[in-house]
């Protein structure tokens, strides 16, 4: 309890100026992408009447975009600061969010696609460069692990809204969470746009070899790629398949109602709201490294737990999608404080914006592969398979995050 009470004593830390006015923008953005996350596919697919595979396709092409643009986002990052960047980002996904409504076919659907991927890439990374400006070096796994908790709880509770209003054979519904989801991107552009005087450009510095630095840096920079590597097996196999396949794995391999997914969701939130202080208390002075082996171990334990839902019943099935929610739920609690914390140790302050941007691509990477394998497998019958391979990646990139430490000062894994 001393332990929980100290990480709330620096959540009320963190939580003032200008951090606070971005955490309450983000919450609610996070609460309009509740209403819509986790039903693109099951739209496209059980709507629209894409086949699966194409409606998975359609995730993979944003990331194909994002993949393209993260890059340009971080040098613009680096060169203007991130806020000028979210400022357009944000009213652009807006706007690519509002015309899913109107999606009608697959060129609707890749077409509108590409808007969303170009706004995203413009948003994820930069607000990782603007959370570690805005707070103390010492403060930013705090506030990291604030704004996931924020941001979760605002997709659970969206999530749960949606589950008492969507509706397969009333295509509308649809339409209507995805008008509430646009409009609320302006909540995040304004609290953005509240920031004057923060998340500007900051000087360059020297990189010790007689140039500015720039992506050679990044690429050169043996912690970050190991980062990078681990984190993209990891959240291929993490939340990339979750939000590629989950949803379609709950409805057409387990058979279950569309209304069990904002229940799943809305458990995974819960376990994140009232878990995070507890374990942001217990990291404190634990190896980064050792954290990102465990938030594997507890994401390969989540995915097999579904592995036999499709054979067990509606009732047990449904048991079994919600123990996997609190699961993963508390490997994601281990995850948010932990590895954007060490990017942002390892990352000179000039260079912030490229470092963030670079593990950012992770996210592009696993959700453009991600949808592949749902798509193929789930699509050809065989989604128990795939949820199986899904828990043996985790665990394969749990054993090979290990091997990082040894390249990280005490500090950089958080052990000092």
């Amino acid at each position: 309890m001393t332990r929980v009470a100290s990480t709330w004593g620096d959540v009320r830390g963190v939580l003032h100026g200008p951090f606070k006015i971005l955490a309450v923008g983000r919450f609610l953005d996070s609460l309009g992408s509740g209403l819509t996350m986790s039903l693109l596919v099951v739209y496209l697919a059980e709507v629209r009447g894409l086949p699966i595979l194409t409606a998975t396709l359609v995730l993979s092409w944003m990331a194909v975009i994002g993949l393209a643009a993260t890059p340009i986002a971080g040098t613009l990052t680096d060169r203007f600061g991130p806020r000028p960047v979210m400022l357009i980002a944000v009213l652009v996904e807006g706007v690519g969010t509002m015309l899913i409504a109107f999606v009608t076919d697959a060129v609707s659907a890749f077409a509108v696609a590409t808007v969303i991927a170009l706004g995203a890439s413009g948003i994820w990374g930069p607000i990782s460069t603007l959370t570690a400006r805005i707070v103390e070096p010492e403060q930013r796994p705090t506030a990291f692990a604030v704004s996931f908790m924020l941001l979760n709880l605002g997709l659970g509770l969206g999530g749960l809204i949606a589950a008492t209003i969507v509706d397969i054979s009333r295509p509308e519904t649809f339409m209507r969470l995805y008008f509430i989801d646009a409009i609320t991107y302006l909540a995040l552009w304004v609290a953005v746009l509240r920031l004057r005087g923060h998340g500007g450009p900051v000087a360059r510095e020297d990189d010790g070899e007689g140039s500015p630095g720039g992506w050679g840096t990044v690429l050169r920079d043996r912690r970050i790629m190991s980062v990078i590597a681990v984190s993209l097996v990891l959240l291929t196999c993490g939340y990339g398949s979750m939000e590629a396949g989950l949803s379609i794995y709950i409805t057409a391999v387990a058979g279950e109602s569309e209304r069990i997914i904002g229940i799943v969701f809305l458990a995974n939130t819960v376990t994140i709201v009232l878990g995070q202080l507890f374990v942001l208390g217990w990291l404190r002075g634990r190896s980064r490294v050792r954290m990102m082996g465990l938030t594997a171990a507890l994401w390969a334990v989540a995915w097999m737990l579904i592995v036999p839902a499709p054979a067990v019943g509606l009732v047990a099935g449904a048991a079994l999608f919600i123990g996997f929610a609190v699961v993963f739920a508390i490997g994601e609690s281990v995850w948010s404080p932990t590895v954007p914390a060490l990017v942002n140790s390892i990352a000179p302050d000039h260079l912030r914006g490229r470092y963030n941007s670079a593990q950012s691509l992770t996210w592009s990477l696993g959700s453009m592969i991600a949808p592949l394998s749902a798509g193929l497998l789930i699509g050809s019958g065989r989604g128990v398979l795939w949820a199986a391979l899904t828990a043996v990646g985790c665990a394969a990139a749990g054993l090979g995050a290990q091997r990082l430490r040894r390249q990280l000062s005490p500090a950089e894994d958080g052990r000092a």
